[in-house]
């Protein structure tokens, strides 16, 4: 199963942020650079935060974006669900006229246990904040 880096990147990008807060908005190239990534990646990453309001991003020649909350106020969680898909486990395609009982009843059966996993994801994310994470960096 593949991986997504988005969420990580987006972590570090908030982060960048974060600790940039009240100096003004912070241009893509900056955070790019810290992420060892392409400006481009940032801004697409932005954009879907910016969906989910927890940047803004500020036009101009001295623009860029700020985070759009209070550090303490965005959780992990936020910032998954705000770049990656909502659903953590996706099920291929099921039969459940088949004849063949795994086919038939395998998503039926791994429903409440991948609930699970999504639920206890998403509690685990929300204990900590963006603000959490970059007041840890020394």
């Amino acid at each position: 199963m593949l991986s997504s880096s988005r969420f990580i990147v987006a972590v570090h990008a908030m982060s960048v942020l974060a600790r940039c807060r009240g100096k003004g908005p912070v241009c893509s190239a900056l955070v790019a650079e810290s992420v060892h990534t392409n400006p481009v990646v940032i801004r697409r990453l932005m954009t879907e935060l910016e969906k989910a309001s927890l940047v803004k991003s500020v036009a101009g020649r001295a623009g860029g974006f700020e985070l759009n909350k209070d550090p303490a106020q965005i959780t992990l969680a936020d910032v998954y669900f705000a770049v990656e898909d909502e659903n953590v486990f996706r099920m291929h395609k099921t039969d459940p006229h088949s004849t063949c009982p795994v086919a038939a009843q395998l998503g039926q059966i791994l429903t409440g246990p991948l609930r699970a996993a999504e639920c206890a994801l998403h509690s685990s994310l929300a204990k900590t904040s963006i603000r959490d994470v970059a007041s840890a960096i020394v």
